[in-house]
């Protein structure tokens, strides 16, 4: 609201509004780690809801400090950069009140001490997403994602900032709907929606729901909102088609605000869930939920990386990267259920630190590379090295990283990720993993490759300060993250797993991490396969001759993103629209329309003609007409009167 308002009185008061007040927020939150009574609440009265007091409590324990921390801690680097690559931008101060409005509701999410305020910042970040997405809502081609022209299934491939920011609204608010539906059932079972209540009171809830059989169903409700908002399967599409707005907007999306919002409501919940159910035994639906989540998470991470080796456009791919690094995160959190609960937890919030990190500073690289190149395909740029040496270190460290190669730190919390895996026993949700490893080094040195090898052939630069700083700063605290995740004596790792583990609201117990040596060497021997792959077919910029029309197929295939956005509209776009014509012509026009247009004006005409008839003109008649309907206003009065 401060950066419109100052947008209003001076335009170049609205940016450094929006960066102060998230500066104070960063400050703010990294001072919350000195607080010794963790968790700590502050909470004053708001609004009364069915009878009871609903308060406007904040809460501050090792979760929220983390996760508040990072998210202000990018944000910021993110606001800096928009100074310089949206200087121009006609919706300047539009811009700099929604991305303010947006990191506050993901703050206010975070630090949220019930149910009540966790929502209304969840949802602040969606209206915020469809105002951001589709920042240029005029449409022009080059703002588009996808190819135009393109169709799969008859269905078209390609959307606009106006469509993207309506689709991302839509499927995250569809996921919502069970949120909210879950946030009624478990308030039915406690009648509380504080969370240190609610988690005092899990066993009873856990218990109360089970016994009437929902315990399950009220599970899947709950945390439906946090597969939309983390775009994992089948909610996924938003994600892809949000490269639509400012390539900064997409970096403040995918790296550590939005669509980690997901993964951290499970980070939240997962432990009360895991800890109470032990406690009361009920352990069939808690099981089948966890594999759930962890099937899920999988089967997302492998299916996006899928997509990504095939596409053509810088952001989409790091969206399909996005997309499937979540994956990964939920891989983690569907595990804790079956290994050690807060290694596993743990592995996911490393992991969604370091994709903050990574992958920030990869779009905001990618960026750059768009404005110098005026194209958003790959296949546009070459020898960005040559003159963008910068852009090109922090994109290879940020791409290392994502790949999993030591020491980077997207290389621990991967490797603890599919061990955890691998020690649910679930073997189909680490195959699916491996692979998904192996994808994501080929398809990030695919576009490594394609974008900085080579000779220029057009005259590019490297961005202003301004613009590099940021994503330079974020791809280097990726490369010190892993270099001191682990040493010495533990190193940033040990401090935020006890952070988490034991300064939270649920106290979990903690155990050492370990890594198996063998389980090390597969993963990264896997990760080094696929970029090798990548870096010996695609540092000549040649590309993968497909002659069989069974690979063309499969190819179209991944290009086509499985077909889901296809079958999608298929089905309950075109098919709805199906119902709907079929309701407007049988019902709209077939019965309702004809009730009052053919039969109520015909029983009309014939009764007027009844009456026309017997109305002849004679005052005998008419007298005797009168009397009667006298007679009978009378008696209706006088049976009123007497009931």
């Amino acid at each position: 609201m401060a950066a419109a308002a100052a947008g209003l009185l001076s335009k170049k008061a609205a940016p450094f509004l929006s960066m102060g007040s998230i500066f104070v927020s960063l400050a703010v939150s990294v001072a919350s780690f000195a607080i010794s009574s963790m968790p700590y609440t502050v909470s004053a009265p708001w609004f009364y809801l069915l009878g009871s007091g609903i308060r406007f409590s904040m809460l501050v324990d090792g979760l929220s400090a983390v996760m508040g921390s990072v998210v202000a801690f990018v944000s910021f680097l993110i606001s800096v950069y928009s100074y310089k690559y949206m200087e121009n931008d006609w919706g300047w101060t539009r811009y700099w009140f929604f991305f303010t409005f947006f990191v506050g509701s993901m703050l206010l999410l975070v630090f949220a001490g019930n149910l009540v305020v966790m929502l209304v910042g969840w949802e602040g970040t969606t209206l915020a997403s469809y105002a951001l997405i589709g920042h240029w809502y005029t449409d022009e081609e080059e703002r588009w994602v996808g190819d135009p022209g393109r169709k799969a299934l008859g269905v078209q491939m390609w959307s606009t900032p106006s469509q993207a920011g309506v689709r991302a609204m839509v499927f995250t608010s569809l996921a919502d709907v069970g949120f909210i539906v879950g946030i009624g059932m478990l308030y039915y079972a406690s009648h509380t929606l504080s969370l240190l209540s609610i988690e005092r009171n899990m066993g009873t809830i856990i218990q109360v729901l089970n016994s009437k059989g929902m315990l399950l169903p009220f599970l899947i409700a709950f945390t439906m909102g946090a597969f939309g908002k983390s775009a994992q399967f089948p909610f996924h599409e938003w994600l892809v088609t949000a490269m639509t707005g400012p390539t900064s907007i997409s970096a403040l999306i995918h790296a550590a605000t939005m669509v980690n919002a997901g993964v951290y409501f499970l980070l939240r919940f997962a432990p009360m869930i895991i800890v109470a159910s032990a406690a009361v035994g009920a352990y069939s639906a808690v099981s089948s939920f966890f594999t759930y989540v962890l099937i899920i998470g999988a089967l997302t991470a492998f299916m996006m990386a899928s997509m990504a080796i095939t596409s053509n456009e810088l952001k989409l791919i790091l969206a399909y990267s996005t997309s499937s690094q979540l994956g990964y995160m939920f891989m983690g959190i569907g595990a804790a259920y079956f290994a050690v609960p807060s290694i596993a937890l743990f592995a996911s919030m490393s992991h969604l630190i370091s994709q903050a990190l990574f992958k920030a500073a990869m779009f905001m690289a990618a960026g750059v590379l768009i404005h110098e190149y005026s194209s958003r395909y790959i296949k546009d740029m070459k020898g960005a090295w040559n003159e963008m040496k910068i852009t090109g270190i922090a994109f290879a460290l940020a791409a290392l990283s994502l790949a999993g190669i030591p020491p980077l730190s997207g290389f621990w919390d991967k490797d603890l990720i599919l061990e955890v895996t691998l020690e649910s026993g679930n073997i189909v949700a680490y195959v699916l993993g491996a692979l998904g490893a192996f994808l994501t080094a080929f398809y990030i040195f695919r576009a490594f490759s394609i974008v900085f090898s080579g000779k220029p052939e057009k005259e590019v630069k490297e961005g202003s300060p301004i613009e590099w700083v940021p994503y330079l700063l974020l791809s280097l605290a990726t490369l010190l993250f892993g270099v001191f995740w682990y040493y010495p004596n533990g190193g940033l790792s040990s401090y935020i797993y006890s952070v988490i583990s034991t300064r939270s609201i649920v106290v979990l117990p903690t155990e050492a991490i370990t890594f198996n040596p063998a389980d090390v060497a597969l993963s990264v021997g896997i990760s080094l396969v696929g970029l090798g792959l990548a870096l010996g077919i695609y540092l000549k910029r040649r590309e993968l001759a497909l002659k069989s029309g069974a690979l063309i197929a499969l190819r179209n295939f991944l290009y086509d993103r499985w077909l889901i956005n296809a079958i999608y509209y298929r089905v309950f776009v075109n098919g709805l629209q199906w119902i709907a014509g079929g309701l407007r012509s049988y019902i709209e026009f077939g019965a309702f329309d004809r009730f009052y247009h053919v039969y109520v004006p015909r029983a009309i005409t014939w009764v007027a003609d009844k009456l026309r008839g017997y109305q002849k003109g004679e005052i005998s008649r008419l007298l005797i007409t009168m009397l009667f309907g006298a007679l009978i206003m009378a008696l209706f009065v006088l049976i009123v009167m007497v009931m």
